[in-house]
């Protein structure tokens, strides 16, 4: 009976071990762990001013449900703070979201002809009508005509080699900088823990734009 009651607290002990690694290796890295992301570029997409006291950069998958949920947070604060941040969005398409890389070459096709903000609104906000398909080309060919893009040039430049080696440039930072889930925020060439709430988020923002006074 000794022996039965042993092997199964043995068998329980080593069970809260297995969960315990298991909860540790799906949590996001810790914030001090990724290095700083590249200097700003004529090539990134950046809306705020340039001398603005708060830089978000922002490693992003236009499929990820995550990066969707942040979407109306991250839009809130650069619209509350007009002029304290500036947001650069860069791609980190995930290899398990078959229309990530799709979505990131529509955005940049739309960049080709000045309209990256736009198509980024876009794919955010009508997330569900595009995500599960097989092919969503259609789809983004048709938000290239509603936001008034030569649409003949984006069917061409959606599939330029040009502007997939900019998505792959980025993705490729990602991984370079240890960045290993999306969305991924640095404030002032820090990552951070994400926020949880628009609260955690300004709080954030507030802090990052009192130390860049000092």
């Amino acid at each position: 009976m000794k022996r039965i009651l042993f092997w199964l607290g043995f068998i329980v002990v080593l069970g809260f071990i297995i969960w315990g690694l298991i909860v540790a290796l799906q949590k996001p890295v810790n914030g001090t762990s990724a290095g700083a992301p590249s200097p700003i570029s004529t090539i990134d997409h950046v809306k705020g001013p340039e001398n603005a006291p708060v830089t978000i950069i922002e490693f992003s998958d236009f499929q990820c449900p995550a990066c969707e949920a942040y979407y109306s947070l991250v839009s809130k604060i650069v619209n509350d703070y007009p002029d304290t941040v500036r947001l650069v969005y860069r791609h980190f398409p995930l290899p398990q979201h078959p229309n990530a890389i799709p979505a990131a070459m529509a955005s940049e096709a739309a960049s080709a002809q000045g309209k990256f903000w736009e198509m980024y609104d876009l794919l955010f906000s009508n997330h569900a009508d595009w995500t599960e398909l097989a092919d969503p080309t259609d789809v983004f060919i048709g938000y290239a005509g509603k936001i008034g893009l030569n649409v003949e040039q984006f069917k061409q430049d959606i599939s330029s080699s040009t502007l997939k080696a900019r998505v792959q440039a980025n993705a490729d930072e990602a991984v370079k900088i240890g960045v290993n889930y999306t969305p991924s925020f640095f404030v002032n060439g820090k990552i951070i823990n994400n926020p949880q709430s628009y609260e955690e988020f300004k709080a954030i923002i507030e802090k990052a734009a009192k130390g860049s006074a000092n």
